[in-house]
Order: structure tokens, then sequence, then C-alpha cells
């Protein structure tokens, strides 16, 4: 999600009891807690290479948000002459929960058992930002006081609308399938929410021959035009596979894609991040050059577009030292 459907929230589940008032340091503590995991973006200083290792991780942890609602709450209390330590601490971690539960729900999830294991966990419902749920939030903040009514209807509205998504999700999956099965032999189809579009989805289809990606909507059933990317076997695939960026870019994404490109007298083993695109292209990416003799000379990271180069490893750099 973004920072302001992130502070909204946190604001909104203050709002569930009290008045807002960014005067109130517990208040305070909700919207900071609720952008704090965030925060993992200093890691980008080092760049985008080291920022797209931690990012969801070590901040969106359980451990991780302990620490930064400690860190909240002593810090707030330097600025308050009335302060609650013990109430000011449980709405900072309240705002840091929300956060959390929001980043679980899109598609781009939370490795929240950290440091037990780096995954990271996705309902896959919910766009980055989420109209329904920034009204909500809005109505929260600035309709009070409010009916035990009133809460049972929020809380209804919100079950259905998520109900709703899961339902909607599983009718684009529905469609997805039928309209591939004849001419494939699906092993799996993902279906994750469009990263603007409230009523599309995006898929990605694995088969025995291909990776198919697109979007669908199933209000009207149409499938816009997807991108058929044929799998490629050979042994300098599966030996760049072994490589620690290749280890590293699995550990990024779950759906990739491998493409081989041969040159003149070079081999050029790309990986591809099949989850986002913008424009029709896909962000991430890692590239590995090899010679005629199949020795490795580059890696490189492409974070975000293909133009962008992070030089991981190269053998004349090696040679040299």
């Amino acid at each position: 999600m973004d920072p302001l459907s992130h502070g909204l929230m946190g604001l909104a589940a203050f709002s569930l009891k009290y008045s807002p008032s960014l005067s109130n340091p517990a208040c305070l503590g909700a919207v900071i807690g609720a952008i704090a995991p965030d925060f993992d973006i200093m890691t980008r200083i080092k760049g985008d290479y080291v920022y797209l290792k931690h990012h969801r991780v070590e901040s969106h942890s359980i451990p991780g948000i302990l620490f930064s609602t400690l860190v909240i709450t002593a810090g707030l209390s330097l600025f308050f002459s009335e302060f609650y330590f013990y109430q000011v601490f449980f709405w900072t971690l309240l705002g840091s929960l929300s956060h959390i539960v929001l980043d679980i729900f899109n598609s781009y999830g939370a490795s929240i058992l950290y440091p037990l294991t780096r995954k990271k966990y996705s309902l896959n419902l919910l766009m980055i930002y989420d109209p329904v749920l920034t009204i909500l939030n809005f109505y929260i903040i600035m309709f009070r006081p409010r009916s035990i009514g009133e809460y049972g209807g929020l809380g209804s509205i919100m079950l259905v609308y998520l109900l709703y998504k899961s339902w909607d999700r599983k009718q684009a999956k529905q469609i997805i399938s039928q309209h591939y099965e004849a001419g494939y032999r699906i092993k799996s189809v993902d279906v994750m929410p469009g990263e603007w579009h409230p009523l599309k989805w995006h898929y990605i289809i694995n088969t025995s021959s291909h990776h198919i990606v697109g979007d669908v909507n199933p209000s009207t059933g149409k499938i816009d035009t997807p991108k058929k990317l044929r799998k490629i076997q050979n042994a300098i695939i599966n030996k760049a596979l072994e490589d620690e960026l290749a280890d590293y870019f699995k550990g990024f994404t779950p759906f990739f894609h491998i493409d081989l490109i041969e040159e003149s007298r070079d081999v050029i083993v790309r990986m591809v991040d099949l989850r986002y695109r913008v424009k029709e292209e896909f962000k991430h990416h890692v590239s590995f050059y090899y010679d005629e003799h199949h020795e490795l000379m580059r890696s490189i990271f492409h974070p975000f577009k293909l133009e962008n180069t992070i030089e991981i490893y190269s053998k004349k750099s090696v040679d040299a030292h």
C-alpha cells in the first residue's frame, strides 16, 4: 500500500475508539506506527539491490514491528509532558499491525515470520491503492460518535467487500483456465490484483511450454492481449540458476521467466519478474553474460526497468585484482 493509505488506516484504527487528534501522542503513535515499516526505504541509500533485498522483510516482521513500536513510543515520550507509555505503545503497535495486514492483503506480501523465513506471505486481494478501503477509513475518521449498529455496518461492509474480491478472483481464475486449457498443458494459474484498475486482475499461467501473462476483467470476461513467453531448456540456464544473483532473484519473486539471447559471440541468460509491468514492459530483470566458452563475464541486476543496471559481478574487475 502507499504511505497515505497506511497512515489513514492507522488514524482510522485509533478513531474507532477515540476522536482523532494529532496532539494526542497515542493518536500520533498510531499514524507513525502505520507508516513506520516502510522506513526500510532508507536502505535505498545503498542502492536498489540492497533496498529490494530488505524491503518488506525485517521491518515487516513481528520482531521488526515490536522494535519500531518501542522506538517510536520512546521517541514520542520526549515531546509530551503527559504521557501514558503503555497506552501509546498499544496504539503504535496497532498502527504497525494494520500496516502488515494491508501488505499481506496485496500482491507484494510481507515477511512476517522473519528471521525464521524470508518468505513473503500474500493473500493477493487488494490493490496498492484501494478506493473502497480509503472511503471507509475517511468515514471512520470524519464521522463520530457512532452507534453499535454503525460499527456492525462498517465491519459488515468490509467483510462483504473482501468476500466479493475473493469471489471475483476465483471468477478470474476460472475464466483464464477455461480460455487456455484447450491449447496448453496448464501447471498453475496465479491471479493477483491489477496495480491500478479495481475491476482487473493480473494473471500468470505456468504451462509445460510457456509462461503466459496478462490481465482479465471478470465482469466483462475480457482478456487483454497477453504476453506468451516460450520456455527454453539449456545447460547454460541451469548454470546461471546456480549463481548467487539468481538465488537473490528467486527469493525476490516466486514468478519468473528465463530467456536465452544468443549474440555473435556471447550468450545472455535473462531472468524476468513476471509480477509487475509498466507500459507492458516488465519491471525487474537479471542478466548473466557468458562468453563462447560459457564462462561468466558479467552479471547485472536491472531494478524497475531494463535500462537500469547494477553490476554485481565482472570478470574484468576480478582479474584486475
